[in-house]
């Protein structure tokens, strides 16, 4: 007798100031949008379109659930399903229609996704879609019958009268606390943190400025990156530079593509709502030291040949 074994792999949904990483490319069922941003009235139902493409060879088989979100690690910007739990609330305020049916190879259908939050709620509301799917033909194949598990998040803040915006920003270092550098790239680190009821999506940007006062590179965050859940705090991280962090070079090569000398005034800007911003500054200070010591051997070569030629 056959025994058969199920895979069930839980895929857990990564939240950036972000992001949120679903490894789509590995079981070829991607979502679009991957996660949802949006706010909510209580009791109005608000309805959402949810596309799914099947990139697989051969049909699958889609079952869509609700399902809570473990958020204990949100400060990380981590979120995880939370499958097979009783009393779910995810159900309560969610509904997927059609939440079954068959994909063939290349097809996409959308489904409609209804979000109705409860009269009584407050703040927040998260919930994930978890997406089973297998082939179709799973029961024929062998031995293993593989399912995975996976899909978009949801974040929907419930608008109420009380509800409280409040951000601000409590850090700004580079990686690794340094303000010294021979080359680029540089990586910064902005700490916010959300003190009100509902969750906030920061926008970050960086002016970096020379020593006379000369903007020389303006560094922008994809908004929507990062969300920062209501009492938690977020490391949100920006790059100058990430052309040179992307190539495999030397530190002189990295000197010599981008020779920076003196101090540079960095700004970090941070808003969350169209009225309300904040900013806090870094002073760097650059000196290309391999680049120098070249410069001053070949300065030493040169007065040592000219004095030689003089004797002659």
């Amino acid at each position: 007798m056959t025994t058969r074994f199920t895979i069930l792999l839980r895929i857990a949904g990564v939240v950036l100031f972000g992001a949120v990483m679903f490894p789509t490319g590995v079981f070829a069922l991607t979502f679009t949008p991957e996660r949802y941003v949006t706010e909510v009235s209580p009791g109005v139902p608000q309805v959402e379109e949810l596309t799914l493409l099947n990139e697989t060879g051969e049909s699958v088989s889609v079952v869509l659930e609700p399902v809570d979100l473990d958020t204990s690690m949100a400060a990380e910007g981590k979120a995880t399903f939370l499958l097979n739990t009783a009393g779910s609330l995810a159900t309560s305020w969610i509904s997927v229609s059609p939440d079954q049916f068959v994909l063939g190879p290349g097809e996409s259908r959308s489904v409609d996704v209804t979000l109705t939050a409860p009269v009584t709620s407050t703040g927040s509301l998260y919930a994930g879609i978890a997406t089973t799917f297998r082939p179709v033909r799973s029961d024929e194949l062998g031995d293993v019958s593989l399912v995975s598990v996976t899909g978009p998040l949801i974040f929907a803040a419930v608008m109420q009268n009380d509800s409280v915006r409040d951000g601000s920003v409590t850090g700004f270092t580079t990686r690794g606390g340094s303000t010294w550098f021979s080359h680029l790239p540089v990586s910064f680190e902005v700490s916010f943190a959300n003190k009100g009821t509902v969750y906030l999506v920061p926008k970050v940007t960086l002016e970096v400025r020379d020593v006379f006062g000369r903007l020389t590179e303006r560094i922008d965050l994809n908004e929507g990156q990062y969300i920062v859940l209501p009492h938690t705090s977020r490391d949100i991280t920006l790059d100058w530079d990430t052309k040179l962090s992307e190539e495999r070079i030397s530190g002189i090569g990295r000197e010599l593509a981008s020779p920076l000398m003196g101090p540079f005034t960095v700004t970090a800007q941070v808003s969350y709502d169209e009225s309300v911003s904040d900013s806090v500054q870094l002073t760097l200070w650059f000196f290309p030291w391999r680049l120098s010591f070249l410069l001053l051997l070949l300065l030493v070569g040169v007065v040592a040949v000219r004095r030689r030629l003089r004797r002659v």
